[in-house]
C-alpha cells in the first residue's frame, strides 16, 4: 500500500523555495513546487537532488533515504495541483505586490481550510492577507538562508490571523525539525529588528574615530562569542540588503533615534562597495586577506570615571575577558544596545522574552539571547550603563524602554 503523506505547495522556486522544498520533503511531505516556468522549478529540484546526494556522501543521509525524499519533490503543473495541499507557502520576490498577485493566482484552488503562509522577512502579514481577501489563515513562516541548516522559524501573527492557524503552523514547523518562535506582526519580526544595532553601533563607533572596523570585529568575536564581526557580517550580506532593511526599520517605527541609518554605511553602497560581492565593502577582498576599507581617524576615547565604572560592572557580569579601555566600551557599548532593542521590542508586544532570546541564538547565532545577557549581568548593571551612555549621546538612543512606558 502506498504511503499518504501530507502535501505542501511551494510557490516560488528561488534559493528559499527550494531550501523549504528540501525540508518539506525529507520531513515526509509531499511537495508542489510551483514558479514562472517548469524549467525554472526543474532546475531547482536537480539542486535539490545533488544537495541530497551530498549528504549520502557525507553519510548523513542514507541511499534510501534520499530516494524517498527525492521522490516527494514534484513540479506542479499549476494551481490546480495546489487543491490537496495543507498548507501553501509563498517564497517569491519580496515585494508585496508580487507576494499578493501570486497567492491570488490559487486561491481558487485551495481547499477552505489550507493554511497559507507567506516567507516573507519584512513585509506586513496582516497587509497581505487583507490584500488576498484570507486574513484568517495568512500567517507569516519566516525560514532563514539556507533553511535546510538553519533551525529557526518565525511565526508572524497577522492582525485577523486565526490563533489555530498560528499553532498548526508552530507545529508543523516543529515537525519540519525546525525550532518556531512566534511573532507580532511588526517591522522586522524579531532578528531583523533586535539585531540592528549589532551593526549601527559598531558603524557610530566607527565614526566616533574611536576603532576601525578590524577592531571592532575582533573585540566582538573574542569578547562576546560572535561568530562573526559586524563589518565581516555586513560585507557577507551585502551592505545595500543590510543597509536597505535598517532603513526600512526605520522608516516604519516612526525613525526612533536608536535605529537611524549610518552615513558611512549609506556612503559605501552609493559608491558601489557592497562588500564581498562587489570585493570591496567595510574590507577590501582584492588581496589574499581582507584589509580594512573604510576610511578611519583615530581620536582618543575620553570616558568619564562614571562611565568607566559601570562598563567595568558591566563586563564583570558579562564576560570572563580582560582587556583594555577601549575594547570593554566598545563590547558594552554594543551589547548594551542590543539588550535596549530587545526591550524595545518585547515592550512593543513583539514576542515573548524567551522567543526572542531564542530568535537571536538560533537565527544570528548568538552565544547568549538579550535578556539571557541582561539576567547574567543583572539588570541594575545593565540599566546604570545605558543612562551613563545615554548622557555621552545628544540623541537619546540608548534611553531604556521601561522609561517610557
Amino acid at each position: 500500500m502506498a504511503e499518504c503523506f501530507p502535501t505542501v505547495g511551494i510557490i516560488g522556486a528561488g534559493t528559499m523555495g527550494a531550501g523549504i522544498a528540501q525540508v518539506a520533503a525529507t520531513a515526509g511531505w509531499t511537495v508542489e513546487l510551483m514558479d514562472v516556468d517548469e524549467a525554472t522549478v526543474r532546475a531547482a529540484i536537480d539542486g535539490v537532488h545533488r544537495r541530497l546526494d551530498r549528504l549520502v556522501e557525507k553519510d548523513h543521509l542514507t541511499a534510501e533515504q534520499r530516494d524517498k525524499t527525492a521522490d516527494r519533490l514534484r513540479a506542479a503543473t499549476g494551481p490546480d495541483s495546489f487543491t490537496s495541499s495543507r498548507l501553501v507557502i509563498e517564497a517569491v520576490v519580496e515585494d508585496l505586490d508580487a507576494k499578493v498577485n501570486a497567492l491570488l493566482s490559487v486561491i481558487h484552488a485551495l481547499s477552505n481550510d489550507t493554511i497559507i503562509a507567506t516567507n516573507t522577512s519584512s513585509l506586513s502579514i496582516s497587509r497581505l492577507g487583507q490584500a488576498i481577501g484570507q486574513g484568517r489563515r495568512t500567517v507569516g513562516m519566516h525560514f532563514f538562508n539556507p533553511a535546510p541548516l538553519m533551525k529557526l522559524v518565525e511565526i508572524v501573527r497577522g492582525d485577523e490571523t486565526d490563533p489555530a492557524v498560528i499553532d498548526d503552523a508552530a507545529r508543523i514547523a516543529s515537525d519540519w525539525g525546525k525550532t518556531a518562535v512566534r511573532a507580532k506582526d511588526t517591522p522586522g519580526f524579531i532578528v531583523n529588528r533586535v539585531a540592528r544595532p549589532f551593526y549601527l553601533e559598531a558603524w557610530r563607533i566607527v565614526q566616533d574615530g574611536y576603532a576601525p572596523v578590524d577592531e571592532i570585529d575582533c573585540i566582538m568575536r573574542d569578547f562576546g562569542g560572535f561568530r562573526m564581526g559586524p563589518f565581516e557580517l555586513t560585507d557577507l550580506i551585502g551592505q545595500d540588503v543590510n543597509a536597505a532593511t535598517t532603513h526600512s526599520l526605520w522608516e516604519q517605527l516612526d525613525r526612533p533615534s536608536r535605529l537611524k541609518p549610518s552615513r558611512l554605511q549609506i556612503d559605501l553602497v552609493e559608491r558601489g562597495d557592497l562588500g564581498r560581492k562587489t570585493n570591496r565593502g567595510a574590507y577590501s577582498y582584492e588581496g589574499e586577506e581582507p584589509i580594512p576599507a573604510v576610511a578611519f581617524d583615530r581620536r582618543p576615547l575620553v570616558a568619564s570615571k562614571k562611565l568607566q565604572d559601570v562598563i567595568r560592572m558591566f563586563i564583570d557580569g558579562a564576560t570572563r575577558q580582560s582587556g583594555s579601555e577601549l575594547e570593554q566600551y566598545v563590547f558594552a557599548r554594543i551589547l548594551a544596545a542590543i539588550i535596549n532593542e530587545a526591550g524595545w521590542a518585547h515592550r512593543d508586544g513583539v514576542a515573548s522574552e524567551s522567543d526572542i532570546d531564542i530568535a537571536m541564538k538560533l537565527g544570528t547565532n548568538y552565544l547568549k539571547g538579550p535578556f539571557e545577557w541582561a539576567e547574567q549581568i543583572s539588570g541594575p548593571r545593565v540599566a546604570a550603563l545605558l543612562a551613563a551612555l545615554n548622557e555621552t549621546v545628544d540623541d537619546d538612543r540608548f534611553s531604556p524602554a521601561e522609561s517610557r512606558r
